[in-house]
């Protein structure tokens, strides 16, 4: 089968779906605005001479230039002759597949696509409506998501959830966890407003000035590092808080194991699904998130973790000295996390789920 991604080949997700379907004995091609190297994927980067931003982040009025490309993409299209289109993302990326007229063609919401931009621009709200009903195939990670996609779908089609999946012999506990006496409580996220990590800190504040030893691990990069560390700074916190950088995925799990309480402080609903929270519970350890979004979905509470509201420190902070001070809790929890990773988001089982769309497409 010759299966083509228009999608952000800079992207682990797309990345995880190309290299899957590769190691299955496809032949797979990637149509991106950003290039990657990819082993056994072939990626078009396609140049926009600096007409395009692709981050998914960019203004509205940046992706405009994605319908300049469309003829040419059409034309690489139909020189790769592909068996499947697979566009990821329902405005850019699947507005090019919309536009290309191929079929089968596949649709994946992922989550600001849906969440924000349509709801923000009339004319987004549009292009996302017609770019779902060109599709044959509509997915979306989560069901918060797909509930949010079926929003803008008239013709009756229907909307599958497939999540973004967790390579669980990767991201697994360590065979013997370390026994400082410091509890380590971390998250690993983009530095940027929409996540919370202001009221991480803060909340920390209160775990620490309530007498609690501990550790902050903050993984990420982002445009707020500066100001972070500022309030750290302003907190008297910088002997306890570690900021280390963005790191890539297979690192990623080095930094959970030294971490014994996992925060997700989210604060926006584009929030869709929650990544990272799953990966922590595939790694056993228990996870406090903001009930909001997507992640009500990923961290149940009392059996895998706590949700609270977000944007709100004391409950953060509540919930963490609960855990400080409950060993029993937390080894509880996070065995009840990795147990609900395996039911629920192993990546072998995602992503079957979207083979077998794939085969009755095709077929």
């Amino acid at each position: 089968m010759v299966i083509c991604y228009l999608a952000d080949a800079g992207s682990i997700h797309t990345q995880k779906w190309a290299i899957h379907f590769a190691s299955k004995g496809n032949e797979i091609h990637i149509i991106s605005f950003r290039d990657a190297e990819i082993d056994g994927v072939i990626v078009h980067h396609f140049d926009s001479s600096g007409s395009i931003n692709a981050s998914p982040s960019a203004s509205i009025f940046s992706k405009f230039g994605y319908v300049l490309s469309s003829n040419h993409i059409k034309k690489l299209i139909k020189r790769i002759k592909p068996d499947i289109l697979h566009a990821h993302w329902a405005t850019s990326y699947g507005f090019l597949a919309a536009l290309s007229g191929f079929h089968p063609f596949i649709l994946s919401t992922w989550g600001n696509d849906i969440i924000i931009l349509p709801k923000k621009y009339w004319v987004i709200k549009k292009i996302v409506e017609y770019n779902l009903k060109k599709a044959d195939v509509v997915t979306a990670t989560s069901k918060m998501l797909a509930t949010a996609t079926g929003e803008f779908i008239y013709d009756g089609k229907s909307v599958h959830t497939i999540a973004f999946g967790v390579d669980m012999d990767l991201f697994s506990p360590p065979e013997e966890k370390s026994t400082a006496s410091k509890i380590c409580i971390g998250i690993v996220k983009a530095l940027e407003d929409k996540y919370g990590i202001e009221y991480l800190i803060r909340a920390f504040k209160i775990v620490v000035e309530g007498g609690y030893e501990s550790n902050l691990l903050i993984v990420g990069e982002g445009s707020l590092r500066k100001k972070l560390e500022e309030l750290t700074e302003s907190l008297a916190l910088t002997d306890s808080v570690r900021f280390i950088g963005k790191v890539d995925n297979n690192t990623v799990v080095e930094y959970l194991n030294m971490i014994d309480i996992f925060i997700v402080p989210s604060i926006s609903s584009s929030e869709t699904f929650g990544v990272a929270a799953i990966e922590a519970s595939s790694c056993s350890i228990p996870v406090i998130a903001s009930n909001i979004g997507g992640l009500p979905e990923v961290v149940i509470d009392g059996k895998t973790g706590y949700l609270v509201p977000p944007g709100d420190a004391e409950s953060i902070a509540e919930k963490i000295i609960k855990l400080i001070e409950e060993p029993s809790l937390r080894q509880r929890l996070g065995k009840g996390g990795r147990k609900f990773v395996v039911d629920n988001y192993e990546w072998e089982s995602c992503a079957s789920k979207m083979e077998g769309i794939y085969n009755d497409i095709f077929i």
